[in-house]
């Protein structure tokens, strides 16, 4: 049996199986799993999570057990799957999974725990963290006020309920049963990987005891943002209180979404790292746009421009079209956050319009373009096609130069002539968008 740790396949599928859990799973239970963990669980985590919680009742028999194939025949899904679905499960607290063997074979019993109650699980860093970071701050705003008090907002008056004495006598000398208490369940091992003492070494400006107020805290930033040990501390020294040397939390989240925006790349030069951008005379508005998409990545520049435009959250669609645009298309980052900025800003659409965005997309790769320069250049040459009726579209009419594509050897290939240019983007003029 491999060990649990090492991401392969612990076991075959005729492997028995068998649940059991010490407190009850009920139906409100799980309505809260389904809204709060699901973001970052899955779908077929949830479900996974769902028919073992119904199979508690009725999975007892030793000699009557089950194997792991109706797990996989239930929710239709490969035991690779399965093993990966089931480690989620284990790092967020509602499984915990045990190993044994017996006289007809190995044995896994999965020990279920219900999820965390709705107040728990907004000041858990690590998860809050996750399900913010997969739903957005709107959803995430709305799901706290669902959890959140019910009825009136504020209570007042005195308190005058009863006390538990003035109402029950005190039993003596009686001997209560006992039974097993339930374990609480861990959350994310995350927090065992974080080097905290190597950590608290690096930071500058308090005390380890000051930082170990704020563990939870740093661990999950640590997880959420991927920063390592040493780079966190920077950041961290950076959100240090000069009275009271104590770490700020909302200014370290600041500093952190605000590197994404500072973030350029090592000693750059309009004239030497890019010639074309300076040797075309752009704005310099538009020369820090170009640095922008060249050096953040996707997800981190749509959310740059979010963010500058006053809040709103990416999508699932606009996730999935900038992972599409990348992995299946193949389009260079830069010119994927080109398209980005031309549907947000250029558009000023509130979200990504899909069916055009990947229109516009299928013409650049006919003419090729491959940088961020190449892409301002289609997207100016387009400009004056569609808004022929407007006079301060003659503002962008001026001629600029063609960027010349990279190229591996000496060798350039030709240019496309502008009449081939004007031609292939002539297509844009009579794409259907939704404004």
């Amino acid at each position: 049996m491999t060990t649990p740790t090492d991401g392969k396949i612990e076991f075959h599928a005729k492997a028995g199986v068998f649940v059991q859990s010490q407190a009850p799973v009920t139906s409100a239970d799980l309505d809260r799993t389904f809204n709060l963990y699901t973001p970052f669980i899955g779908a077929t985590g949830y479900a996974l999570y769902h028919l073992l919680v119904n199979e508690v009742p009725y999975n007892t028999q030793l000699h009557h057990r089950e194997d792991h194939n109706f797990v996989l025949d239930s929710l239709n899904m490969s035991l690779p799957d399965f093993v990966k679905v089931r480690r989620r499960l284990e790092a967020v607290g509602l499984i915990k999974t045990y190993f044994t063997e017996d006289s007809l074979g190995e044995i896994y019993t999965y020990q279920m725990f219900p999820p965390l109650d709705a107040t728990a699980f907004f000041q858990e860093q690590l998860l809050a963290g996750l399900l913010f970071k997969f739903v957005g701050e709107a959803r995430f705003v709305t799901l706290q006020e669902r959890y959140g008090h019910h009825g009136q907002p504020v209570i007042k008056g005195d308190n005058i309920s009863a006390h538990f004495l003035q109402v029950f006598k005190p039993t003596a000398n009686t001997v209560l049963p006992s039974m097993p208490a339930a374990e609480t369940p861990t959350l994310p091992e995350a927090k065992d990987t974080f080097d905290f003492d190597a950590f608290s070494q690096l930071v500058r400006g308090t005390t380890t005891s000051q930082l170990a107020k704020h563990r939870d805290f740093i661990a999950a930033t640590h997880v959420i943002y991927g920063l390592n040990e040493t780079t966190l501390a920077g950041y961290v020294t950076q959100a240090m209180t000069l009275d009271t040397h104590d770490l700020d939390e909302k200014r370290l989240q600041e500093i952190l979404h605000s590197r994404r925006v500072t973030k350029k790349p090592e000693l750059f030069n309009d004239e030497l790292v890019h010639p074309v951008a300076a040797t075309t005379k752009r704005s310099q508005e538009m020369l820090q746009l170009i640095r922008d998409a060249q050096t953040l990545a996707p997800n981190a520049f749509i959310e740059d421009i979010k963010f500058k435009k006053g809040g709103g959250f990416v999508t699932r669609n606009e996730y999935y079209f900038i992972n599409k645009m990348i992995r299946d298309i193949r389009l260079k980052a830069e010119v994927v956050n080109m398209l980005v900025w031309y549907e947000l800003v250029k558009r000023n659409r509130d979200t990504v319009n899909v069916d055009t965005a990947e229109t516009i997309a299928n013409s650049w790769l006919q003419l090729k373009v491959d940088s961020a320069e190449n892409a301002l250049d289609a997207i100016d040459k387009y400009q004056p096609a569609v808004k022929t009726n407007n006079p301060r579209a003659t503002k962008r009419q001026n001629k600029r130069i063609e960027p010349k594509l990279a190229s591996g050897s000496e060798t350039t290939t030709p240019q496309k002539s502008e009449q081939d240019v004007a031609a292939a983007l002539a297509k844009l003029k009579n794409i259907k968008t939704k404004n």
